[in-house]
């Protein structure tokens, strides 16, 4: 679809666009590497790349359970505007000899979660930084608009989510929300190629005669990858419309972000008004449009995949237009329903940029934002194809 040079008409494409049934073409995620990032408490946030340390196995907590208890004392939060450049991926990427030359899109998940759900009535703002470089569009989250809200008792519901995690996970003593885990892959979304970088929350527990999660080569990494499980926590509905807007607005959100990630389970923890679990109860991923439907709240995944391919390829038109690079600045106007292009205050990702992109594995190169890296070991509804990208 024809859009104007400085402008993505949201509205115009929903109109014309958006009812389209020939499926997008997407391609199974494969693990290309993964990372850990250690606890700022005590080790400083290291990145320590192709180690699987921080991944913990989901297990089935004890319920009911207080989601309150050990808030505030025993909270590690993150840092309030706390960065994640995409130059950390470059890193990653790079040491585990990733060949940039096909690759068209670098970025976190959470920068597509936020393309490709905005169709979905284009009520949050967003803001995205890209950078073109050698015919790949590299993209910074920003945190503005939206990502800044605030709502009451705003720190304590963020807590219920990581002690959400932290029971579902074994650690009963803290909340710590500044180490991760991470997979990098590479998978194929309509026309683009992509590598990108998503927090993972647990693995399912292993069935065979695989070890526990722990530090592994890399090429183990990539052919024996574990099942891995997102951990949602909600409150549950009081009143139907609340219950709709479960199945109408949080099921697209989660199966955006689980599907583009490879990942095939959820694990839904159900909490009371007072912050009391009292339910735990897995779906697969694949299930979530179907049940969106019964409950008379349909969702169209397809269409969602659709924009994010076209949108994507409106901001790589516009990155090329600018020139080699350039640094754009993405703006979801939902007042508007654009997303409207203009040049980015600093610009200096194309120089971060190009400091790592010839890396060759130094371990002492240094991640965006000052933090330490280590290197570990060696180098119907929309289908995920086993073809490789």
């Amino acid at each position: 679809m024809a859009q104007s040079d400085d402008v993505f008409d949201v509205r115009k494409w929903m109109n014309t666009r958006s009812r389209l049934t020939d499926p997008v073409p997407v391609t199974q995620p494969k693990q290309l590497t993964v990372w850990t990032k250690t606890s700022k408490r005590d080790q400083g946030g290291r990145f320590l790349f192709g180690d699987t340390s921080g991944l913990l196995t989901f297990q089935q907590p004890q319920l009911p359970a207080d989601l309150n208890a050990g808030f505030p004392d025993k909270y590690i939060a993150k840092e309030e505007g706390e960065a994640s450049p995409v130059d950390t991926i470059v890193q990653a990427a790079s040491i585990a000899g990733v060949d940039w030359g096909p690759v068209n899109v670098v970025t976190y998940r959470n920068n597509l979660n936020k393309v490709l759900l905005t169709p979905l009535g284009g009520r949050d703002a967003w803001t995205i930084d890209a950078c073109l470089l050698g015919g790949t569009l590299f993209l910074d989250i920003v945190k503005a608009g939206q990502d800044n809200k605030t709502w009451p008792d705003q720190d304590r519901m963020c807590y219920y989510g990581y002690k959400f995690e932290a029971l579902c996970t074994g650690d009963l003593e803290e909340v710590d929300a500044t180490s991760e885990f991470a997979t990098v892959v590479r998978y194929k979304l309509g026309r683009h190629r992509v590598v990108m970088a998503a927090e993972i929350d647990a693995a399912a527990a292993p069935t065979g005669g695989a070890g526990a999660p722990g530090q592994q080569q890399q090429q183990q990494q990539q052919e024996q990858r574990p099942q891995y499980v997102e951990l949602k926590c909600y409150k549950i509905p009081g009143h139907p419309r609340a219950e709709a807007n479960i199945y109408s607005q949080k099921h697209p959100r989660w199966w955006v972000q689980s599907f583009l990630a490879g990942v095939q389970q959820l694990a839904l923890g159900a909490r009371d008004d007072k912050g009391t679990l009292v339910r735990v109860h897995t779906v697969a991923v694949q299930e979530l449009p179907e049940l969106s439907a019964r409950a008379t709240q349909p969702w169209d995944a397809n269409m969602l995949l659709r924009f994010g391919d076209e949108c994507l390829s409106w901001m790589r038109e516009r990155a090329a237009r600018a020139g080699e690079g350039a640094q754009l600045r993405f703006e979801h106007d939902p007042a508007r329903r654009v997303v409207a292009c203009r040049e980015a205050p600093g610009g200096a990702m194309a120089a971060r940029l190009r400091r790592l992109l010839p890396f060759a594995g130094a371990a002492e190169n240094v991640a965006g934002g000052g933090a330490e890296v280590e290197v570990a070991g060696s180098k119907g509804e929309p289908q995920q194809q086993e073809a490789g990208t």
